[in-house]
Formats: structure tokens, C-alpha cells, sequence
């Protein structure tokens, strides 16, 4: 019986088709873009992002690339992200609600917003905000995927951390932040000599073109292959340490406005712009080795128990007994107690405005006047004085973070590039 409904269904279309007028009614409605292993992606998909970007253009006052080239990008962007979700369910990661909400209301107060007046902007900017949601959604699963694949990828071991701090360049890069912008011209793993002149002339190209007078943002989103092709290349601001090597070393040299030569790499050929630069003199502090006492009231002690305390301990270390030995027995501070009420290198900005104004008069060897604070009564004594751009631990925390961030970013183009290159692309379009 099934065979005859099929065999009816088929001839009745036949004969529509051989009406005049009916084969001009029937239409299209959507096409596949792309095949991406066991998932599709809808060309409908692919001309709304193209068309919440042409949105973002127009809201930045940006030129829009036309669109047979702004379209290919875009769709490799999807196809790329298509990757990256489809192995994140196969890990199990998943984005709940409550945090999604958490995320955006987020956003919304980065611009100054309730999460309603955010959705409401959204809404008569165009966006659907459903859709929104989900991209953001997405973009948080994303990021956790990157934690778990690539993140474990990464080590920085503390000899990194020594010979970056010890080295010239560790010393220059700290010293500034840049703002690039960043074109790829792209090469595929074992490219032919070929492919490389012709990358390397595709680059030069555009390098001249853009020394003309044309707009870097423009011949990012229409001829980058690089990540931020779509935000016109632009990586934001960025302490050069946290910068690839192969960009830091240009950029410490780089003025405002300028964009460098052709740079050779394994995955092809890059171009810089210095949209700004700030920073660039080192940051001197003056810092102070502090060490207090601090009594709090308690239920076992009253207020006027708790001056009565401090005024006495005060005095006796006026009159010769140990700083060290006091703080130990009686200070109600636990973490500076146990080192004899040294709270170490305390640099500006680092504790209350009482304290620090405390500190900052109290000449060097001796004791301050007792004084008060939310945390009770307090004295203290400057042990020493120093400048310095910032302390020992924080530059080696910086240059852990920077390190990180470097290679971070390196291991995750190359994870890209090996996942796009195992997995099944057809592209239909």
C-alpha cells in the first residue's frame, strides 16, 4: 500500500509541475550553507548574522565590506563555532540558565543598564533577543571549552617566570599597553612555495593598500583570517607581556598609526597596526614596611577596655619591650600576629584611608600616635621605605598571568586550525 501513495504523491507532483503557472509558485524557502560533521548550518542562520553585524558596523559608524565577501567570513566564523559546540556536547558542558542570567545582567550593568533596559535596547536595535541569549549562551560554553582543551595545554613553570623577569624584554613589556590591530593572511599546514608567494603577495598588497588610505578595519573583516577578522582586527588593549612574542617584539617599537611589514609565521603572514599606545614610563611607588598592633572590643572586652589596652601596650613599647613579642600576644589581627604584627611591603591603595594616611606620616623607626579605624584601635611602626614600580610578588603574578595568556592564545589557534582540519566541512554555498 505504501509503495502506492508514494507512487500517487510522486505523479500528483509531476502533474502540478506541468501546470502552467504552478512550478513559477513554488519557491525555496531555505538552503544548507554548510555541512559541519553530523550538523547543518542554514543559510537563513547565515544571512541573520550577517545581517546583526551589518548592525554593529552601522551602530560603530564602520564602512560595511560588501557582502559576497563579508558572507564567506562569516560563515567560516560559524562553521568554527559549530566545531567547537558540537565537542562541547560530546564533553558535557553546559551553560544553566541561572548563570546565563547571571552573565547577562552582567553585561547589561557594563553598559549602564538594568537587564530590562538592556533587552529593551536590544529589541529596538533589531536584535531578537531569543537569539541573543542563545549566543551568549553559546559564547559562555565556548570559552569553558577552551578552559578544559586548551587551558591544560598550558604550563608555566617558575623557571619561565625567572628568566622572563630577568630578560630585557621581560622589563620592557611591562612598561606599556598596546591596542592592535591584527590581519592574517593564512597558510595551511605543508603549504607549497606557491602558496607562500602568493600569501606573502596578498599581504604586501594589502599592506600598501592600507598605507594609501585605506581603512585597516575594512581589509580585516573582508581578508583576515585571523579571529578578530570580524572586529576588524582589532585585539584590544593588552600589556604587550601578554602579547604573542612574534607581535611584542614589533610592538615595543611601533608608534601610534603605524602598521608593520609582512610577518612571516608557520600559519602565515601578519600584519600590525598601533591603533594606541599608552603607559610606556615605569610606574614608581613609594611602599612601606608596616608592622601594627590592632585591638578590637569583643563580648569579653568593652570599647573603653579595648583603648585602655592599646594605650598601655602603646606605652610599653615605648619604654623598650619588643614590637614583635606585643603583636604576637595581644594583637586581634591574626594573619600579621604570627609575624610579629608585620604586615610586609604595603603599597598605595592597599589599606584604609585612616591607616595609610597613618603610615604616611609616621617618620621611619618610630611609633605612630594610636588611632582608630572600623577594625578597632590600632598603632604602628614604618620599619622602611622604598620605591619601587611594583613588588617582587606581583611582577612574578603578572608575568605568570602574561606568560599564560601568551601561549594560551598560541595553543588555541593551533587546537583551532587541528580541529577544523579533522572534521568534515562541506560547504554549499
Amino acid at each position: 500500500m505504501v509503495p502506492t501513495i508514494k507512487r500517487t504523491l510522486g505523479a500528483a507532483l509531476m502533474a502540478a509541475l506541468m501546470i502552467p503557472g504552478v512550478s513559477q509558485a513554488l519557491q525555496v524557502l531555505d538552503r544548507i550553507a554548510a555541512v559541519v560533521n553530523d550538523s547543518v548550518i542554514m543559510e537563513s542562520e547565515l544571512d541573520q548574522r550577517v545581517d546583526d553585524l551589518a548592525r554593529q558596523f552601522m551602530a560603530d559608524g564602520q564602512q560595511l565590506p560588501p557582502r559576497n565577501i563579508l558572507r564567506p567570513q562569516v560563515l567560516e566564523r560559524m562553521i568554527i563555532e559549530r566545531l567547537q559546540l558540537d565537542q562541547a556536547e560530546r564533553a558535557g558542558i553546559r551553560v544553566d540558565d541561572s548563570s546565563l542570567n547571571q552573565t547577562l545582567s552582567g553585561v547589561a550593568r557594563q553598559n549602564g543598564m538594568t537587564l530590562d533596559e538592556f533587552v529593551a535596547a536590544l529589541r529596538e536595535d533589531g536584535y531578537n533577543w531569543a537569539d541573543f541569549r542563545e549566543q551568549i549562551r553559546n559564547e559562555m560554553v565556548i570559552n569553558q571549552l577552551h578552559q578544559r582543551q586548551v587551558g591544560r595545554r598550558v604550563r608555566i613553570t617558575d623557571r619561565e617566570v625567572d628568566r622572563f623577569l630577568e630578560s630585557e624584554m621581560g622589563r620592557q613589556l611591562f612598561e606599556a599597553e598596546f591596542r592592535l590591530g591584527h590581519i592574517l593572511i593564512g597558510l595551511p599546514d605543508g603549504a607549497s612555495p606557491d602558496q607562500v608567494d602568493e600569501a606573502q603577495a596578498r599581504a604586501e598588497d594589502l599592506v600598501n593598500r592600507i598605507r594609501a588610505g585605506a581603512s585597516f578595519h575594512e581589509m580585516a573583516v573582508s581578508y583576515s583570517d585571523g579571529p578578530q577578522a570580524l572586529e576588524g582586527g582589532d585585539l584590544g588593549w593588552r600589556e604587550a607581556a601578554q602579547l604573542p612574542s612574534l607581535f611584542s617584539e614589533r610592538a615595543v617599537d611601533m608608534q601610534a598609526g603605524q602598521v608593520s611589514e609582512p610577518i612571516r609565521a608557520g600559519n602565515g603572514y601578519h600584519i600590525l597596526l598601533m591603533i594606541d599606545r599608552r603607559g610606556g614610563a615605569t610606574q614608581i611607588v613609594e611602599q612601606h614596611r608596616v608592622r601594627h598592633i590592632l585591638i578590637r572590643s569583643t563580648a569579653l572586652r568593652s570599647q573603653a577596655q579595648a583603648e585602655r589596652l592599646i594605650v598601655q601596650l602603646h606605652q610599653r613599647i615605648e619604654n623598650g619591650e619588643s614590637f614583635s613579642a606585643l603583636a604576637r600576644e595581644f594583637s586581634d589581627d591574626p594573619g600579621s600576629a604570627r609575624n610579629g604584627g608585620d604586615l610586609g611591603w604595603v603599597s598605595p591603595g592597599e589599606m584604609v584611608g585612616q591607616f595609610e594616611q597613618t603610615f604616611r606620616n609616621t617618620p621611619q623607626g618610630e611609633l605612630s600616635p594610636i588611632f582608630q579605624t572600623e577594625f578597632g584601635w590600632h598603632f604602628l611602626r614604618v620599619d622602611d621605605v622604598r620605591t619601587a614600580d611594583m613588588s617582587d610578588e606581583f611582577r612574578r603574578l603578572r608575568a605568570r598571568q602574561a606568560l599564560h595568556q601568551r601561549r594560551f592564545d598560541e595553543e588555541l589557534q593551533q587546537w583551532l586550525r587541528e580541529s577544523r582540519a579533522e572534521a568534515y566541512v562541506d560547504v554549499r554555498i
